[in-house]
């Protein structure tokens, strides 16, 4: 197997730290993206919505239910904001064996890519089948054959999505059958679907993972979705890295007091370095250590006489609070001051981190991490039960007007019955030769 990854010529490199930070490093002049999509859209029934539901998982990840293929096998997905390539764990699969490992012999709609079709710009090729390697900071990795095939969501089917099918993997989403890549690149599945006037927005509510929830992801066209109430701040671009989704900050508040830390130590640079980012796959936020020393010795400061400090060695927090005891806790505000004027003021659950697993019953951490990169990262806790909203057309994120619920309660989420089917473009009929050497391949 090792001969056949030789060939490689291209890998993509994801920084994925041990809490799960999924941040995309792209070399410094990265080649021009992909133009992969077939030119004639397809038909888009009024009004359509495709709909997920969100499961809140230990250490902060989420998973998103979708179908794979046809017949649809249910894949609990990583769901990640930071990365673009949807890929999932295939037979015959190098990994930890899971329910529902999905086998692309049993499926009608599975295309392997041909090394012509313009998507595998970016990846190399063995017996003409487009490959594909994905490595990450923390030594996770997954690789194998790029297929096209059928998605579904909330009953609506999306053919010929530009899919990983990952036969040796290890580590990162151990427990999950894949990453769900909805990241601004040209392989993410939101872009696939706004390029063909399919869905030009994205909504998604975290649930809190400390309570029996659920949460919802929607794509739909702008029009349908866009709605009074939600505070929009514009995303910025960064030529070097399309994937990551970047918003101007100008400033971290807690409590009624700003924190004296200059704007510019916000800013993305004109070279693409610095700057703020929103990443579902990250779990907790991560802050510039010379900033996160200011956040951390400010907030001790004011919960002094308030949270008595607990301290135990945790393998990720330095600054912990044993609540046990006290009936009700008041703790102080932190604010996001955005560029574009809105504010995001957390709640506690978005400040504050139950340690129950690790160290008993009413212990809770800053949910705050300090890192050695220049890049803000606001991470899944921070926005958990906010809902959040992607506008890739128009470029702009928003926040609220819901905060999250059960899916039924979500005013955008809706299934349809019986099961729609949009293609992306011309199908790709199999070609039972590749997919049966793409089965032996990966047993020698």
């Amino acid at each position: 197997m090792a001969s056949l990854f030789s060939l490689l010529t291209i890998l993509i490199i994801t920084f994925i730290n041990p809490i799960f930070t999924s941040a995309l490093l792209q070399p410094p002049t990265p080649p021009p993206p992909p133009i992969f999509m077939p030119t004639t859209p397809s038909t888009v029934p009024p009004g359509l919505f495709m709909s997920a539901v969100i499961f809140p998982q230990t250490f902060g990840l989420y998973l998103v239910e979708i179908g794979v293929g046809t017949p649809p096998v249910s894949q609990h997905m990583v769901m990640d904001t930071g990365s673009d390539l949807t890929w999932f764990k295939c037979k015959p699969c190098n990994c930890l064996q899971i329910p529902h490992l999905f086998d692309p012999l049993l499926s009608t709609s599975t295309a392997v890519v041909p090394c012509d079709f313009p998507a595998c710009d970016h990846f190399g090729c063995n017996n003409n089948q487009c490959m594909y390697e994905v490595h990450y900071m923390d030594n996770s990795f997954t690789k194998g054959v790029l297929l096209l095939e059928t998605l579904t969501l909330g009953g609506t089917g999306v053919l010929n999505v530009v899919v990983g099918c990952g036969h040796s993997n290890n580590g990162l989403v151990t427990a999950a059958n894949g990453l769900l890549g909805l990241g601004g690149g040209p392989l993410s599945l939101p872009t696939q679907l706004r390029l063909h006037g399919l869905a030009g927005i994205f909504s998604y509510c975290l649930p809190d993972s400390a309570q029996d929830s659920l949460g919802w992801l929607n794509f739909s066209l702008p029009s349908a979705m866009v709605h009074a109430g939600t505070a929009w701040i514009p995303l910025l671009r960064n030529p070097n890295t399309p994937t990551f989704y970047y918003v101007g900050l100008s400033g971290l508040g807690i409590g009624d007091a700003r924190l004296l830390i200059p704007e510019n130590t916000f800013k993305l640079t004109e070279k693409g370095s610095g700057g703020v980012i929103i990443d579902s796959g990250t779990t907790y936020s991560h802050l510039p250590t010379p900033v996160y020393e200011i956040f951390r010795n400010t907030y001790v400061a004011k919960t002094v006489n308030i949270l008595p400090q607990f301290s135990f060695g945790h393998p990720v927090f330095d600054t912990c609070f044993n609540l046990s005891g006290l009936e009700s806790v008041q703790v102080p505000n932190v604010s996001f001051f955005f560029s574009a004027g809105p504010i995001l003021t957390l709640k506690k659950g978005n400040i504050l981190v139950d340690q129950e697993l690790i160290s008993g019953k009413g212990i809770f951490c800053l949910a705050f991490v300090p890192t050695n990169y220049t890049m803000f990262i606001i991470g899944s806790t921070q926005l958990a039960g906010i809902e959040t909203s992607f506008d890739t057309t128009a470029g702009y994120m928003g926040f609220g007007p819901n905060t999250c619920g059960t899916p039924e309660n979500s005013p955008y989420c809706h299934g349809y019955w019986p099961p729609r089917r949009i293609s992306l473009g011309n199908y790709i009929p199999p070609n039972p030769f590749l997919l049966v050497c793409l089965f032996i391949c990966f047993y020698l």
